[in-house]
């Protein structure tokens, strides 16, 4: 059992290609869609995704494998100005879920935050995501705010 973490770019051919083969197959359901991307129309549209999300230079993808395999995703804005770092569309293949990948992609995520001597690292996430929220609660994020469309916004110091 080998889990690995790799950055890919949705600007790359053939990351996208494969990108789009996995979240096509993941997204397929509607409910799994709404708490990644409440923004996202459903059904599900690849280049709809990278126009919305991915324009901007300064997000990094990632995804997680389990031996070899894509189970998961996550993506990382630095906010230079801020000095925070946002972590945003985190998701596990729910046949993977239960097995620490979450926690993985998120400590991941945070020490690159940190690495960038960001003073925080901040997220949405839906209210009805309870597994999600007791996740992130876990490894020390704290809501902070509530959106108008209702998303929480939780934030954890990295200093």
């Amino acid at each position: 059992m080998s889990i690995t973490i790799e950055k890919v770019s949705y600007a790359h051919q053939k990351d996208a290609r494969i990108l789009e083969a996995v979240l096509v197959k993941w997204f397929q359901n509607p409910k799994e869609l709404n708490l990644t991307s409440p923004n996202m129309p459903y059904p599900f549209r690849f280049k709809k995704w990278v126009s919305m999300n991915y324009s901007t230079q300064n997000i990094d993808s990632f995804v997680i494998k389990f031996d070899d395999w894509i189970v998961g995703i996550g993506n990382l804005k630095i906010m230079s100005e801020a000095k925070r770092a946002h972590a945003f569309h985190i998701f596990i293949d729910k046949k993977y879920r239960h097995q620490g990948l979450g926690e993985k992609i998120m400590n991941y995520l945070e020490s690159l935050g940190k690495k960038e001597k960001m003073e925080s690292i901040t997220l949405w996430v839906m209210p009805k995501n309870e597994p999600a929220i007791k996740l992130y609660e876990k490894l020390g994020f704290i809501k902070k705010e509530t959106s108008k469309q209702g998303s929480l916004f939780m934030e954890k110091p990295l200093v």
